[in-house]
């Protein structure tokens, strides 16, 4: 019997599949953290930064976890709401090297995102933009740097 094969099983690749995000494609997410801030207090945190500091970039927050009575639910499921819809949705004038989108679902600092938020994120990955968890702004303003934003003091390239 070889370490290859035992039982019938491939040693070296039995595991492949048993990643913690199983079926994720490759979009951010930040790690775990101990800041007591909830999500909304990190996501107004957010909105805050961006004004400052990367004005040309419109940010839009997608009302997805309020209250609603089911008249006001179905409502909002004929206007378009969709389950795992993101957070916010940043975008700025696109170049040749950045699209000029990107999609931010924020979470505290334990949370994970949700199998309909995972589904949301593999679409838009699979689509081309850009897309990620984030738990602090400061992660949010360095992705969006990465990927062509423009911020003051720098121009998107």
């Amino acid at each position: 019997c070889s370490l290859r094969h035992r039982g019938g099983v491939n040693v070296l690749t039995a595991f492949d599949d048993l990643q913690e995000d199983d079926g994720d494609l490759g979009w951010w997410i930040d790690p775990k953290d101990v800041d007591p801030r909830s999500e909304e207090l990190r996501q107004v945190a957010v909105l805050r930064m961006g004004r400052i500091l990367c004005p040309a970039v419109s940010f839009v927050a997608i009302p997805n976890g309020i209250k609603r009575t089911q008249w006001e639910m179905n409502k909002a499921l004929r206007e378009g709401m969709k389950a795992g819809a993101l957070d916010l949705v940043a975008t700025w004038a696109p170049t040749n090297l950045t699209p000029g989108v990107a999609f931010i679902e924020m979470k505290d600092g334990t949370k994970m995102p949700d199998q309909n938020q995972r589904d949301r994120l593999n679409l838009y990955t699979r689509q081309g933009h850009l897309c990620g968890v984030f738990r602090q702004e400061k992660s949010v303003m360095d992705f969006l740097r990465r990927h062509g934003a423009p911020f003051l003091g720098r121009v998107a390239a």
